[in-house]
């Protein structure tokens, strides 16, 4: 069967060749294929499409991660300021390193785009080399051309040198394939994915071969799973993280997604895991029908993340809320009248969707941040709840 076919059929092809299909295998396919995954056709995250992120959302979080990277920028300098005043020889003025701001899962460059808008307002836009990773190669050339002065890569990978300056993650890990298990009690089994006698697809239990391992790797972390018991897990979270957390030289690494901790993830609060699928602004747990058509994700284990980054030698804190870290950082200044400030009906159109990036009840809560940094203190500044860094 060609790659023309809908990918439905070729999915149905493939288990009736290969048998009943692990899930991370049917995710990776829905969402990933070359020809008809989800994130391979535009327009599929915004206001317009199936569900929001934060970049895409608003410019105003593209400009408060611009500035967080010139916290990072001004902090470099204040150490060469530090070692000068020490008698020490620093880097000469003209030739300071520049510093980066990387996004890792960039989509259509919402965020590199908004980020280069704002330091090119304040001047500073030549210290600092933007870069966008984004796999998708549809997304990817969107973003170039939204974005055309960052440098755009289709892997982590592929950036040759080690980042100095700021890692974001938006909603990276959460797009991860998993592995979908379930707990009897006794035995932990597979949830794959068959086909019913009417060609459709379906949930099957099977042996899982690796359950002795993943039970005792639960156990050693203190986890203990309930009968009847429902989960995900994510094999390539771990090392996705090692990956960034060894390309951080300096600076400061910023996991947004939607998760939590081990403990509270794999809770009785959740005997059905945290599976869910997202169509035109609506959460579903159906995940099996048209593939390719809706985004699939599951929680983020930020335990598992945070010892990975921990075991780099990073230093980690989190997860906190969006609004925390957002407002710490200086949105408020997003709010504040300017000259050039629109018509008061369109200036509070503007201030309730920049508002909707830090509300309570909506993703200035439900998304959670993990921080990760490296020879900086700039991490603890977006802690320190509710103090603002310098708006200019």
């Amino acid at each position: 069967m060609t790659e023309s076919a809908p990918l439905a059929a070729r999915l149905a092809e493939r288990i009736r060749r290969e048998g009943p299909l692990r899930f991370d295998a049917f995710q990776e396919a829905s969402l990933y294929d070359p020809a008809a995954g989800y994130y391979e056709r535009p327009g599929r995250v915004g206001r317009a499409g199936d569900f929001v992120t934060g970049p895409s959302w608003h410019p105003a979080f593209g400009r408060t991660i611009a500035r967080i990277a010139r916290r990072l920028r001004e902090e470099e300098r204040e150490k060469e300021e530090e070692i000068s005043a020490n008698g020490e020889e620093g880097a000469p003025r003209g030739m300071r390193p520049l510093t980066d701001l990387v996004d890792i899962g960039a989509g259509e460059g919402e965020l590199l785009a908004a980020a280069d808008s704002a330091l090119r307002a304040w001047g500073i836009r030549d210290q600092f080399r933007l870069v966008g990773v984004e796999r998708s190669a549809r997304r990817r050339s969107i973003a170039a051309e939204r974005c055309p002065s960052a440098a755009w890569f289709s892997s982590l990978e592929e950036i040759s040198s080690p980042v100095s300056g700021l890692i974001v993650a938006y909603e990276l890990f959460d797009a991860l394939p998993v592995r979908a298990l379930f707990f009897d009690g006794e035995e932990l089994l597979e949830r794959r994915v068959a086909l019913t006698a009417a060609g459709t697809f379906d949930w099957i239990r099977t042996p899982c071969p690796d359950a002795h391992a993943i039970l005792e790797a639960f156990r050693a972390r203190g986890l203990h799973l309930l009968r009847n018991q429902q989960l995900e897990i994510r094999p390539g979270a771990t090392g996705l993280a090692a990956a960034l957390g060894a390309r951080l030289s300096r600076g400061l690494l910023l996991v947004f997604d939607y998760g939590a901790p081990a403990r509270a993830l794999y809770s009785a609060a959740r005997p059905n895991g945290t599976l869910e699928a997202f169509h035109a602004h609506s959460v579903t747990r159906d995940v099996l029908s048209a593939p390719g058509d809706r985004d699939i994700t599951a929680w983020v284990d930020f335990t598992e993340l945070a010892e990975t980054f921990s075991g780099l030698g990073l230093d980690v804190s989190g997860p906190v809320s969006q609004a925390r870290v957002l407002s710490s950082a200086g949105i408020g200044a997003e709010l504040e009248d300017g000259p050039d400030q629109p018509s008061s009906a369109a200036l509070a159109v503007e201030r309730n969707a920049i508002a909707r990036l830090v509300a309570p009840g909506g993703m200035g809560e439900s998304i959670r941040v993990l921080l990760a940094s490296r020879g900086s203190a700039v991490k603890d500044t977006l802690l320190e709840w509710p103090r603002l860094m310098q708006s200019h």
